[in-house]
């Protein structure tokens, strides 16, 4: 019985190489607010944030782009299974 791949029309089977993308780097929008590392496991806490304003702010993009990058392993570690 042979095998055979079946794909999208339009789309071929062959796989592209991913584009290279440059890191996503800060644009400093969290810095007007109070915030400290917990560990560098579990990361930063801002103090006295509501989130739901951040949501509903001018300029909630910014906002959550940056919490959302802050987030992210650090880019000097060492991603593996649980090795930091």
């Amino acid at each position: 019985m042979a095998s055979q791949t079946i794909t999208a029309v339009g789309h071929s089977s062959e796989s592209k190489p991913a584009a290279h993308r440059e890191p996503l780097q800060l644009k400093g929008v969290l810095d007007q607010y109070q915030s400290f590392d917990v560990t560098p496991v579990i990361g930063r806490e801002f103090a006295d944030v509501n989130l739901k304003e951040w949501l509903r702010a001018p300029n909630s993009d910014e906002l959550l782009r940056d919490l959302a990058i802050t987030s992210e392993v650090p880019r000097n570690c060492s991603v593996g299974p649980f090795v930091y």
